[in-house]
């Protein structure tokens, strides 16, 4: 199982249809919908089970809610997998969304001495206003916070093209170098574009 992928045994029976909602990128009224075509399925096929499903809570407030839970599910799995990283990496992309505005993904891929692995989308941030190299190590470090992943156990980073990762003076891959050697000055990170 992915740190992506909640276990079945995690998702209640409330969860399972926010959980196909959020999977396949329908918006979130659509639970709603779906109580319809339950209800009127029920009354074909189990006319006695008609009110069991009925019972079942799928307003777009719920659907919300239940997705809010599911996600924080898998930012706590992830979060328990990375404390045991012996090393990690980091892939970074900047692009920006449909209204303009900077999007930075941050990927982790660690790895335990009894050698699992473990490769995960681990944040997704906005970035409103500027997107300086330091603006993007902020959000990076505040990752690894939220993570308790500790910078001397990384090993390695992989970026897209954008201007303000690498900038050798004051870029984003600048000020982690900076933050790696201060912990440890022998260490030297591994970067590819």
């Amino acid at each position: 199982m992915l740190a992506g992928e909640p276990s079945k045994c995690q998702l209640t029976p409330r969860h399972v249809v926010s959980h196909k909602i959020a999977r396949n990128s329908k918006p979130f009224c659509d639970g709603e919908f779906f109580k319809e075509c339950l209800l009127d399925s029920a009354e074909l096929i189990c006319l006695e089970q008609k009110e069991a499903f009925e019972n079942v809570p799928l307003s777009q407030r719920t659907v919300t809610r239940r997705i809010g839970d599911i996600a924080r599910n898998l930012e706590l799995q992830l979060q328990h997998r990375a404390v045991n990283f012996d090393f990690f990496s980091l892939v970074l992309d900047e692009s920006c969304d449909v209204h303009d505005t900077a999007q930075l993904l941050i990927f982790v891929c660690g790895i335990t001495k009894d050698f699992k692995i473990t490769e995960e989308l681990a944040a997704m941030q906005s970035m409103k206003g500027t997107t300086t190299g330091n603006d993007l190590f902020t959000e990076v470090n505040a990752c690894l916070d939220t993570l308790g992943i500790k910078w001397d156990k990384l090993a390695g980073v992989t970026m897209d093209g954008c201007p303000n990762l690498p900038g050798k003076n004051v870029g984003l891959l600048k000020r982690m170098q900076d933050k790696v050697t201060e912990i440890d000055p022998e260490q030297k990170l591994v970067f590819l574009h």
